[in-house]
């Protein structure tokens, strides 16, 4: 699994996209806020965004109850190895004032630290420039 972070609009999609173009990959699937069932190849690429949108759709869920059920789904993918996420930073060190702002930034903190523990290269967008945060060989 690879993970990729950086502020909204900041490049991550088309650095995911051209990634998957200098490798040649060509069956390649972009899903925004859900995580589908499968199954795929090893020669298919899966690539996930918008996870704010999964945290939202459950409000009434504890941070830790919400982060578990997506990392459960993520983990069950049988294309490890091919799975990309791309992840907004939606916190940058401010504080929300309401209450559902701060567990959605919350919430998400907690998800990308489990995610990008379990990714074998994370990768930070900025303006889109690309830095290799953590690669595992």
């Amino acid at each position: 699994m690879q993970s990729v972070i950086g502020g909204a609009y900041n490049g991550k999609r088309k650095f995911v996209s051209n990634m998957l173009k200098e490798i040649g990959a060509n069956r390649c699937y972009f899903y925004e806020g859900e995580i589908p069932e499968g199954p795929f190849t090893k020669d298919e690429y899966v690539i996930i965004g918008s996870f704010e949108k999964m945290i939202l759709l459950v409000p009434d869920l504890s941070e830790d109850e919400i982060v578990s059920q997506i990392m459960g789904k993520l983990m069950n993918l049988d294309y490890k190895t091919n799975l990309i996420c791309i992840c907004t930073d939606i916190g940058r060190g401010i504080v929300p004032l309401s209450k559902e702002d701060r567990h959605l930034r919350d919430t998400c903190g907690r998800l990308y630290q489990q995610l990008f523990e379990k990714s074998e290269k994370v990768i930070r967008v900025w303006y889109g420039i690309p830095e290799i945060l953590k690669e595992e060989n």
